[in-house]
């Protein structure tokens, strides 16, 4: 069998402990230096957490900027116990001579492990010298990297600062921002930290099994294993195609599979980090 790995960020009934964080210290971003990947002074957005309780459970980060030449940057969000993770670099670059995608930045952007959206993609399906578009999107491998589009593997940003205790969340966190190749310039004018303590009590995953035109599959057999369960837990999916599963234990994780007849879907069975209340778990079937 072939599994989806998904990681998820949460926003549902227990959004209420979630902390939200403004960055300080935006402005312009240092321009490279002359040569090939050799980057300038980072601008260094800060997050000051204080008054966290509980250990990491979750982390989304956004930013609005300008840049010409998004192949430019590198952006990364760091700890305060110096744990780092790579947002994206090089975007569009196939080598360390090769400058890259030469879209812009234009818009807010946020990174969260629950996107499905690719920023290379997006970056590379806009014209010349066009902004990419704003949205949510996950964060991928380091560039350069030889396919373009869709780029780099996603990566899990949730699995880089798991294990982050109270004391190790409440500080400084970074976002950097780092250009890498002479010429083009821009600047970060906002930037949000969104922080999710672990949740030790029972979490419940809810979604949709869909055609590929969106409408709802009844009867469909959602089935889940792993974590501590003994044995598989079935729901079955409502007229609309909508699915419930209460009390899986958090800081577990699972396999979802669904089945249904006549159809195929893109990405089943899924692997899912089961942190917090999860929704939106949707399967989409194959087109006929």
């Amino acid at each position: 069998k072939t599994f989806f790995v998904v990681s998820f960020v949460l926003l549902t009934s227990v959004a209420l402990m979630a902390a939200t964080y403004t960055g300080t210290n935006t402005g312009a971003i240092p321009d490279g230096p002359t040569g090939s990947r050799s980057c300038g002074t980072p601008r260094d957005v800060q997050f000051n957490v204080a008054g966290f309780t509980g250990n990491f459970g979750a982390v989304s980060v956004s930013f609005t900027a300008t840049h010409t030449y998004v192949g430019d940057l590198e952006v990364t969000l760091i700890a305060p116990n110096g744990a780092a993770h790579l947002l994206f670099s090089f975007v569009g670059s196939n080598s360390n001579t090769d400058p890259g995608d030469n879209s812009n930045l234009g818009a807010t952007y946020s990174f969260l492990d629950t996107a499905t959206s690719n920023f290379w993609a997006a970056a590379a399906g806009v014209g010349n010298n066009a902004n990419v578009p704003g949205g949510s999107y996950r964060t991928q491998a380091a560039g350069p990297f030889a396919n373009d589009n869709p780029g780099p593997p996603f990566t899990n940003m949730n699995s880089t600062f798991a294990g982050l205790t109270q004391a190790q969340i409440n500080g400084t966190w970074i976002l950097r921002f780092r250009d890498c190749w002479q010429a083009d310039t821009g600047s970060v004018s906002a930037a949000s930290l969104l922080l999710l303590p672990l949740s030790a009590g029972p979490a419940t995953v809810e979604g949709r099994v869909v055609t590929s035109d969106g409408r709802g599959i009844k009867n469909a057999l959602i089935e889940v294993t792993g974590g501590n369960l003994t044995e598989p837990r079935y729901v079955i999916t409502n007229t609309f195609g909508f699915y419930r599963i209460p009390d899986l234990e958090s800081g577990q994780s699972y396999v979802f599979a669904v089945r249904a007849k006549k159809y195929n879907f893109r990405e089943n069975p899924i692997f899912i980090s089961v942190e917090q209340d999860l929704r939106g778990i949707d399967f989409v079937a194959d087109p006929f």
